[in-house]
């Protein structure tokens, strides 16, 4: 079992080992050291990062079984150096300093969630943006979350300090821990004076002043209980300068001040469906017309008028409205085609008065003679293939409905 200095004091950020294991596996060089500074992914939170002799360490992980402590396996991104050898370890400290913001804010922010609302934490996970935790609560609105929030802020202000003990079992009858531990053997206890004491193996500050600030950042509803996201320290920081960019180049596109900017998008909002709804009935009046254009203007054969249309510079949506209001009139068959960037697609239909003909075999037959393919009823269908010249696709369309009586 590699000793763990990180158990000794988490805010060590150099330190001198000798590697005692060397292994080759698929994901290249893994080393073992007889004393390791570097945190392991466990409890929720990611592994640190740094170096070994000047070799990037790209991952950390514990052979142990759950809360019994074994091999710490440190994955590198180049050769190291020989067994036996002594090597210097530096952790990516902002890395570290970070997840111990994070971690000791989750610890003071569960508690708070148990005093406030008796809603225990049943997850944790530290994330590379944003962390999060579960709570075994059926619902949990803002207004609650902004009581837990001021309560946490305190606590972080009031410059509490946050020390580890490591305690046995037999003293645990001694300890208010937040909640039973899973780990087996001496148990290591985080205390924030005066708040909180909870068995937990990660990295924390040595004061709640170190925090800074926790923010709750979202709630959502997670596997019958309640997830809730939160930013502490630097993560806040930077998400309040986002925040800000943000409402500060709305508010000047928008030329109103940053508090109006809620009111105004909702106008905005409101305006821009009225408009839709303007547009949407005016292109339909328009394709209306279209419709009326191409069924007058094509003169009827043997009693049935044959319309074949291909476009290269509008959507198939169009073609497809326009198929619905020519099927609408009597004694018309008809074929449209539309080119797009992905290929040429096809529409087919022909009113109810002409049932000697089958849309479906139509559309087929064209797909088919273009390199393509589609179906659908006797009495519209639709199709697609390849890109192809105007020519072609006319041809291939016309030879359809024409040749058909």
């Amino acid at each position: 079992m590699t000793h763990r200095l990180y158990y000794d004091d988490a805010t060590l950020a150099t330190f001198d080992a000798r590697i005692i294991a060397r292994q080759e596996t698929e994901r290249g060089t893994v080393v073992q050291l007889d004393r390791t500074a570097f945190y392991p992914t466990s409890g929720g939170q990611p592994h640190d990062t740094g170096t070994l002799a000047g070799i990037p360490v790209v991952d950390v992980w514990d052979e142990g079984d759950a809360g019994t402590p074994g091999t710490v396996w440190h994955l590198l991104g180049a050769e190291p150096a020989a067994v036996g050898d002594i090597v210097t370890g530096v952790i990516d400290w902002p890395r570290r300093f970070d997840h111990m913001q994070q971690h000791t804010g989750q610890h003071i922010l569960s508690a708070t969630c148990v005093e406030r609302f008796q809603g225990n934490t049943i997850g944790f996970h530290l994330g590379s943006e944003a962390s999060t935790i579960d709570l075994d609560l059926p619902q949990f609105a803002w207004e609650a979350a902004f009581k837990v929030e001021d309560a946490v802020n305190r606590v972080i202000w009031e410059n509490r300090p946050v020390t580890i003990h490591t305690v046995t079992r037999d003293d645990l009858k001694d300890i208010p821990l937040r909640k039973p531990p899973q780990v087996t053997g001496d148990i290591r206890v985080i205390w924030v004076e005066g708040y909180d004491a909870s068995a937990c193996g990660g990295t924390h500050v040595r004061t709640t002043a170190e925090i800074g600030l926790l923010k709750i950042t979202g709630i959502e509803r997670y596997k019958g209980g309640v997830r809730i996201t939160f930013l502490c320290g630097g993560r806040a920081l930077r998400d309040y300068r986002r925040v800000l960019h943000a409402l500060r180049v709305t508010s000047s596109d928008l030329s109103v001040a940053q508090d109006e900017v809620p009111q105004t998008v909702t106008r905005l909002q409101a305006e821009l469906q009225t408009t839709r709804r303007t547009l949407n009935k005016v292109q339909g009046q328009l394709l209306e017309f279209e419709a009326d254009h191409l069924w007058e203007a094509t003169p009827e054969v043997d009693g049935v008028r044959r319309i074949s249309i291909h476009w290269t510079d509008r959507p198939f949506a169009d073609a497809r409205a326009i198929a619905g209001r020519l099927r609408d009139r009597p004694r018309t068959l008809l074929l449209l085609a539309a080119s797009e960037k992905d290929g040429v697609r096809l529409v087919c239909a022909r009113s109810d008065d002409l049932s000697q003909f089958n849309a479906g075999d139509i559309l087929h037959e064209v797909a088919q003679a273009l390199g393509g393919r589609g179906g659908g009823s006797s009495s519209i269908a639709q199709g697609g293939a390849p890109l192809h010249s105007q020519e072609v696709i006319i041809k291939a369309a016309r030879q359809a409905i024409e040749l058909r009586h």
